[in-house]
């Protein structure tokens, strides 16, 4: 155990997916499914490009980071381009904690990862969509900035989900 006085920082490691990263993350996108209730959306959840994220991730302009307590991982959360739409939009993908290690600011460093990462590559603004039961991921987003949206833009093929926000970086 870490001592109190330790910030999460020093706690938690945040860094770029490694290829054996991979079995942790997909394990995790599969318990939280799980917990909303979404078991019969998981097949459609978890997708070919996931089972292959290391790969996913090398695209040019796209990066994952992985966070881990020691050896264990407990999120992750991805930027890559969002199809069919400008270039200066990048999508968050796979942002997904495991549940234990929610409200400890880990979702926070995460997402500051991604956006500073997508600010060098040179994206102005971020999408993001998740389903409506993630009532916490909504509420996380929009406490970070991210603004809801009528409808989805863009093509990321994840007709599953019914939730659109963005974030427009300053």
């Amino acid at each position: 155990t870490a001592p109190e006085t330790m910030s999460n920082y020093e706690l938690y490691e945040i860094r770029p997916l490694r290829e054996r990263d991979v079995i942790g993350v997909l394990r995790i996108i599969g318990d939280v499914c799980k917990k909303h209730g979404l078991e019969g959306r998981v097949n459609e959840i978890i997708e070919p490009s996931d089972r292959d994220l290391f790969v996913t991730y090398e695209r040019e302009r796209s990066e994952y980071f992985v966070a881990h307590n020691g050896a264990v991982t407990v999120g992750g959360a991805g930027i890559a381009p969002l199809a069919s739409t400008d270039s200066r939009t990048c999508e968050l993908q796979r942002m997904y904690l495991h549940s234990e290690y929610r409200r400890c600011g880990i979702g926070k460093m995460l997402l500051n990862e991604c956006v500073k990462a997508a600010k060098a590559f040179g994206y102005c603004r971020c999408y993001a969509e998740t389903v409506n039961e993630m009532k916490e991921a909504i509420s996380f987003y929009q406490a970070t900035g991210f603004r809801l949206l009528a409808g989805p833009i863009g093509d990321t093929g994840h007709r599953h989900n019914n939730c659109w926000m963005i974030l427009d970086f300053a």
